[in-house]
């Protein structure tokens, strides 16, 4: 299996041997301190290559990486000022809306 991770989130994506991709959400706190539970999902691999800000990782760095976790959130984007922001939950874009991303590269 084949791994990304978003270091600002702490979410990510599993590659299995059948070839799907999937989006692990880790829970989390929103910011009025609501819990919003872990979810699991699968996309396509159109839409896993519009998604940003994650970055291949081993399994085993993987693993010891979420063991980590406390309860303010270990994965939170450090801001321009230098003080940690708040970890916000990876936004999966529809088939239609990665699409048309991948059309504006494109340049078509």
């Amino acid at each position: 299996m084949e791994y990304w991770i978003n270091s600002n989130s702490g979410d990510y994506v599993s590659l299995d041997k059948n070839g799907k991709y999937k989006v692990h959400l880790l829970s989390r706190y929103d910011e009025y301190s609501n819990y919003i539970p872990s979810d699991l999902f699968e996309i396509s691999p159109i839409q896993f290559k519009t998604l940003k800000g994650f970055i291949p990782i081993k399994e085993k760095k993987l693993w010891t990486r979420l063991q980590r976790i406390n309860q303010e959130g270990r994965f939170r984007p450090t801001m321009t000022d230098g003080h940690k922001g708040m970890a916000k939950r990876t936004e999966v874009p529809t088939l239609g809306e990665a699409r048309e991303m991948i059309l504006k590269e494109l340049g078509l």
